[in-house]
């Protein structure tokens, strides 16, 4: 949102306040100012000039040679392309040593076409006033000649940029800012010069409803609908002072009657649009849903498809207008136009943001109906629009006539302010700060908030054009803007440690807190991984059905039984998530497409299905894990495998195994993928990205991802923490050389040790790992069999062991293994 200062002045006194010190106390109070531009610094050498004479050049046919009388005691000859203008035009003059912001070079004294130029005569581009512009910028005739152009205009001003949060739509407008700054600095709230008096539809004569009759079929979608009709209307280009005024907040020109409906849009937060209205056809206004399969070419010129949810503006045939979002094309104001309706209306935000969605659009009407708008103020904003419209008309010669009376259809109450009770000492408890009763009744009352005591509290009605104030913690965040949250006392936080909490102010009690373990198991979780190195990223939840087809899902799987969003932000990405892999494989192409290669992502986020929402953390590693002497060290699904077991360890996953998938998943290498489970709970699944699934993608490098399942993983509890002393004796390795099945898997002859451990006493007692560490097949081993080499350990923890006793230790594991999984001694 830019603000122009010299607009705010016309509003609230700024006499004596700093620019800086007026941009800190506005980003203290909540509207953040993202820069300040200085419009019309450094051009005093572009002057109000007037042409006296032109004459035809003598060496070219398209150029012609002005003789410019710019207050200096002779002409100027300035050579010129333009077509547009006359003797006696006043015009802007770039004097010799200016550069107008608008070019990018500098003007200087010299010949064109062998005539002496000195200097430049300029178009509205190239003041930087218009983005396109035919011919010169033509100046009002009672300007002082020689006088700076930018100052002559009221431009030389400065510009803030404020980054509105959307619960402030009451500052979308320059009024709305005008009244923060009155009320942060004790002043007085001013009215225009042009904007007070008696309405300009009032007196006798035809009336606006004798020319379209209204009707609102949609009153929840449409509360409130107001329109005048003007005559005698003449459009062309608007006068100086308005496109200066437009120019300085970032608007272009078009004419004289949509540059009105944006002056107030920027002025009073109140989109307008003005139809044409013998293009109305009855003419006549209906406020409806559309009908099936109706549609209507916008004013950008492209055809909608309109949807019966849509709200539209209609004439007794067709669509004219998406109410809020656009008008049509075949009603805009153009250059023939005699006859306008102007619309001014309160339209239901939630209806405007769903078409405005539906139909990718956001414009500067969208937006503001979105926030809401103030419904109480659109009397006011149509008569400034109809005075101003007249104004913008009076350099043209015309005498434009507005028809008695608007026409105008009002549901009942919505008009009507909220209201709420606010707890005397609320405030204070809540903030911290040290509030007497008459420092709130003067912070709320400064904006325009009215205020009624009662016993123990205030009754507050709120202004219409407040619409985020609805609860009296609202309440209490405006005093604290008011007061100022510098002047607020810092203090330590009060909480118990370990958990995260959510703190809930209410009216009548004290604060209570609510505690989340399971947000601080995630903090937790989160901490671990940052650790290990990984990087977290935060995606949409959306996805497309060809992520699903990258992912080689089947017809039948349950990932494809998707909810589906009526309004996706990307038209692709129109599907709740079901899984997180395809987000992670985008970041992934992101940072490769980056010359990054060395990979390492987390996402915690949920999975949608049509009948519930599964917590979900999804890992993805790819490329080197470390530089080494020996060579680059990649990451690989024992290293995937390790985080998983590492961030699961608070819990009680003793009784969960990795196993190969009864159901491979389809986007991961059918040898190198396992799923961690114990009986019905699935807690992760892990792997290595299948080969097509890379090639498709277009990865050349190994990619692990896996999913933990946290919901399944938190129903486990917590693991109950046991201590073990430390054995004091020495450890004995023993390796062993096993002959075990081809496709037998290590997890089972694993799983064999530790039940002799569990069920023999004199084994267990002195048991203390097995390792693999290698593993052989071919030559010198039978056909159908592999070598395993194992390193198992002994240790007691009561005395230092003997031969004996490890000899007898092994004999029970080799007569074991050989009973249990058929593995023998090579």
């Amino acid at each position: 949102m830019k603000v122009s200062w010299n607009w705010l002045q016309e509003w609230v006194d700024l006499d004596g306040l700093a620019v800086d010190e007026v941009v800190h106390r506005l980003t203290m109070a909540g509207l953040e100012v993202d820069g300040v531009e200085r419009l019309g610094e450094g051009a005093d050498d572009i002057v109000v000039a007037r042409i006296d004479q032109i004459r035809e050049h003598p060496n070219a046919d398209k150029l012609v040679l002005c003789d410019v009388d710019y207050g200096a005691d002779e002409f100027t000859q300035v050579v010129c392309g333009a077509k547009n203008m006359g003797e006696g035009d006043y015009v802007p003059l770039a004097l010799p040593g200016s550069s107008p912001p608008g070019v990018d070079f500098e003007i200087v004294s010299r010949k064109v076409r062998g005539e002496m130029s000195s200097g430049m005569l300029c178009s509205a581009d190239e003041l930087d006033l218009e983005e396109e512009s035919d011919g010169l910028l033509l100046l009002p005739k009672t300007l002082e000649l020689g006088r700076p152009v930018f100052e002559a205009l009221d431009l030389k001003e400065v510009v803030i940029e404020i980054d509105l949060t959307p619960n402030r739509p009451d500052c979308l407008g320059h009024m709305g800012v005008a009244r923060e700054l009155a009320a942060l600095y004790g002043r007085e709230l001013k009215t225009p010069e042009s904007f007070g008096g008696a309405a300009p539809w009032e007196g006798e004569g035809d009336q606006a409803t004798d020319a379209a009759p209204l009707t609102v079929e949609d009153a929840d979608g449409c509360p409130r609908y107001l329109f005048a009709v003007m005559e005698d209307v003449k459009v062309g280009p608007s006068p100086a002072w308005l496109k200066a005024r437009l120019a300085a907040v970032g608007l272009r020109s078009v004419n004289n009657i949509v540059d009105v409906t944006n002056y107030v849009l920027m002025e009073l937060n109140q989109p307008l649009h003005a139809f044409d209205l013998d293009e109305l056809s009855g003419p006549e206004i209906r406020v409806r849903r559309a009908g099936k399969g109706e549609t209507m070419v916008g004013i950008d010129h492209n055809e909608y498809e309109l949807d019966p949810a849509d709200l539209v503006i209609a004439d007794s045939e067709r669509p004219v207008a998406i109410a809020g979002v656009m008008g049509g094309e075949e009603t805009e104001v153009g250059d023939e136009t005699t006859r306008i309706l102007i619309e001014c209306a309160y339209f239901d935000p939630t209806t405007v943001r769903k078409s405005a969605k539906r139909h990718s659009l956001h414009t500067d009407s969208s937006h503001r109906f979105e926030r809401g708008i103030d419904p109480a103020g659109l009397p006011k904003a149509l008569a400034r629009a109809v005075r101003l419209m007249v104004k913008a008309q009076e350099h043209l010669g015309a005498e434009p006539k507005v028809r008695a009376g608007i026409a105008e259809a009002t549901s009942e109450g919505v008009t009507e302010p909220a209201t709420t009770v606010l707890a005397k000492g609320l405030s204070e408890r809540v903030l911290g700060a040290n509030l007497t009763e008459q420092a709130v009744e003067e912070h709320l009352t400064a904006l325009g908030i009215a205020l009624v005591e009662q016993d123990s509290a205030w009754a507050c009605t709120i202004p219409t054009y407040r619409p985020d104030l609805t609860r009296p913690i609202d309440l209490v965040e405006e005093v604290a803007r008011m007061h100022g949250y510098d002047n607020i006392p810092e203090q330590l936080p009060r909480s118990s440690m370990g958990y995260a909490h959510t703190i809930r102010p209410d009216a009548e009690e004290r604060p209570t807190i609510v505690s989340r373990p399971d947000r601080d198991v995630r903090n937790r979780i989160r901490t671990q991984l940052l650790s290990f190195g990984l990087f977290e990223v935060v995606n949409y939840g959306f996805m497309s059905p060809e992520d699903l087809d990258v992912l080689r899902l089947a017809e039948g799987d349950r990932r494809r039984e998707t909810v589906d969003l009526a309004n996706p932000l990307i038209a692709s990405d129109r599907h709740m998530q079901t899984t997180l892999v395809p987000g992670l494989l985008d970041n992934l192409q992101t940072n490769l497409a980056q010359r990054t290669h060395d990979v390492t992502l987390f996402e915690f986020g949920r999975r949608y299905f049509p009948d519930e929402e599964r917590p979900t953390l999804a890992l993805l590693m790819s490329g080197r894990k470390e530089q080494h002497w020996s060579g680059d060290s990649e990451w690989d699904f024992f290293d995937l495998k390790g985080v998983i077991e590492a961030i699961c360890r608070p819990f009680a996953t003793g009784e969960l195994e990795w196993q190969v998938p009864s159901e491979q998943e389809p986007y991961l290498h059918p040898g190198v993928q396992a799923e961690w489970s114990g009986g019905d709970n699935l807690i992760a699944r892990a792997g290595r990205l299948h080969p097509a699934v890379a090639a498709e993608l277009d990865v050349e490098q190994d990619v692990l991802v896996a999913e933990v399942y946290l919901d399944a993983l938190f129903e486990l509890g917590r693991r109950e923490m046991g201590y073990t002393a430390l054995s004091r004796y020495p450890a004995v390795t023993h390796d062993f050389a096993l002959l075990y099945d081809l496709d037998a898997h290590y997890a089972d002859l694993e799983g064999a040790v530790e039940r002799l451990a569990t069920e023999n006493d004199e084994f267990g007692r002195i048991f203390e790992s097995v390792e693999l560490f290698d593993v052989y097949s071919g030559e010198q081993v039978a056909e159908g069999k592999r070598s395993l080499a194992l390193s198992v350990v002994y240790r007691s923890s009561e005395k230092t062991l003997t031969d004996e006793d490890v000899e007898r230790a092994d004999n029970l594991l080799v007569d074991w293994l050989e009973g249990e999984v058929g593995a023998t001694l090579r």
